[in-house]
């Protein structure tokens, strides 16, 4: 049988770097203009008006996936330290009444 480790420093790292993640791409802001000249092309600059028409959609899909997932990986850390308690009250109990 082997023993479930968990890494709780790795958790609450990735819940930092979600939760920074989410915050910078949620005020990101695409640009709608000002850039057909610089691609000197119709072409790219008629994709690229395509994508910052989308990006404010995507963005939000993006944001809201990552909350998501730090929500599992809070509720991941809280439920491994619940566990972790009641192994250890279960262990001393047992400890003592011997």
């Amino acid at each position: 049988m082997s023993d479930l480790r968990v890494d709780y420093s790795l958790l609450e790292a990735s819940h930092k770097t979600l939760t920074g993640l989410a915050s910078e791409f949620g005020s990101l802001q695409a640009s709608t203009s000002g850039y057909d000249a610089a691609l000197g092309s119709g072409t790219i600059a008629g994709a690229m008006g395509s994508f910052a028409g989308n990006w404010s959609y995507h963005r939000d899909k993006l944001v809201a996936n990552m909350q998501k997932l730090d929500e599992m990986i809070t509720e991941s850390v809280k439920q491994f330290m619940d566990t972790d308690k009641k192994a250890a009250q279960e262990l001393t109990g047992k400890g003592s009444k011997q």
